[in-house]
């Protein structure tokens, strides 16, 4: 079900940012068309809605446990699958986006955004009871809990990029966002650690 919404939320995304009027957005008439412009954009953060959902899942059901954490939770692969759902049509935004913009060349920086993608595609791939059974538990939990923790990296790293060259203000709520997440992670986890060994 979630999987479904991340669909219909993505393909939304694509449709609104198609009907807004060009001269809503600021592109010069040499740009691609400003609806990639806006769908690339808002593609990601759709994305890292659902990548910030399941990573602070188990998080907030240790620090609120009620109905609404437990759901997110157990809903937790779901909202994998709904983020991977969501940056593929990122991906596929981004590639018309740049194939359109004039001078644009191959650089570095598409490697180091090319394995964001890999661990995305790895991530879908896994999140199944087959992949479970055959990696076992604790193999598994170690791969997802690694790659879901690069690919917040890599959002923060954006972000942060984005708030140091153009600020605005949804991406300091964005970064904040982030290292409240990564904090309370870690706290929850050093917790646990000692209250195991109490």
């Amino acid at each position: 079900m979630v999987w479904i919404g991340s669909v219909l939320l993505s393909a939304m995304v694509m449709l609104v940012t198609y009907l807004v009027p060009p001269a809503e957005i600021a592109v010069t008439s040499d740009s691609p068309p400003g609806f990639l412009l806006l769908w690339t954009r808002y593609s990601a953060h759709l994305a890292f809605v659902f990548l910030l959902l399941a990573f602070s899942a188990s998080t907030l059901k240790v620090v609120v446990n009620n109905a609404q954490t437990r759901g997110l939770v157990r809903y937790r692969r779901q909202l994998g699958l709904g983020f991977a759902t969501a940056h593929t049509f990122h991906l596929v935004a981004l590639i018309l986006f740049l194939s359109n913009l004039e001078g644009y060349s191959v650089d570095a920086s598409i490697a180091v955004a090319g394995f964001g993608y890999v661990v995305t595609a790895l991530l879908a791939l896994t999140s199944n009871d087959y992949s479970v059974r055959r990696l076992g538990p604790a193999k598994w939990k170690q791969l997802h809990t690694a790659g879901v923790s690069i690919l917040m990296l890599y959002f923060f790293v954006a972000f942060s990029g984005r708030l140091l060259t153009n600020f605005a203000p949804i991406y300091a709520v964005y970064v904040a966002l982030i290292a409240t997440a990564v904090v309370a992670k870690l706290r929850v986890k050093r917790r646990t650690m000692t209250a195991a060994t109490d």
